[in-house]
């Protein structure tokens, strides 16, 4: 087995302070990581097999201690938009200029926010990407609603007029046919 590369004094009194503060998540692990080693001088398979940690994961987390100091132990935040091409503040400026547009009640067509928005990135996006834009800040997809290009308006209005006049009066009820027997 090899040696194990020594902790300064300087951090193993960081790691002291350490200990004192309370840990949320994974941060205690780290902790044992390290004071197994400096005060039980475990070695990396028997700590791995305390944590239920790869002896690897052992070695880097001691590793990265010896390089990086304490904030090496914080719990790190995970999740986000790693692979994002705007930030959110960036794509609701891009959409501001097409807000004025919809309010002044014109149709926004994707065709144009795409062209706009590869324009502005220097690269071709698909499609989706556009409308995954748009909804991401809270925009819906209204169609006008769709007619007959040859439709009749004096016909639909009849057609309302009448169907307002059947519905109000009460229709008659006829009896059931006699069985005549």
């Amino acid at each position: 087995m090899r040696n194990p590369n020594p902790i300064s004094e300087q951090r193993q009194q960081e790691l002291e302070g350490f200990r004192k503060a309370k840990w949320p998540g994974e941060e205690f692990r780290r902790f044992l990581c390290l004071w197994l080693r400096i005060e039980r001088k475990l070695s990396p398979v028997e700590i791995a097999r305390v944590l239920g940690w790869h002896p690897i994961t052992v070695r880097t987390t001691q590793q990265e201690f010896i390089k990086g100091g304490v904030e090496v132990l914080r719990e790190k935040p995970r999740g986000g938009r790693h692979h994002a091409l705007m930030s959110c503040e960036d794509e609701a400026a891009f959409l501001k200029q097409f807000a004025d547009q919809a309010g002044a009640g014109s149709i926004l067509v994707i065709a144009e926010v795409r062209q706009a928005l590869e324009q502005q990135l220097g690269r071709k996006i698909a499609e989706s990407t556009a409308y995954r834009i748009l909804h991401r800040h809270g925009w819906r997809k209204l169609v006008p609603r769709p007619f007959h290009p040859k439709r009749k308006p004096e016909a639909a209005e009849a057609f309302k007029k009448g169907a307002s006049q059947k519905s109000s009066a009460k229709p008659k009820r006829t009896p059931p046919p006699k069985d005549s027997r």
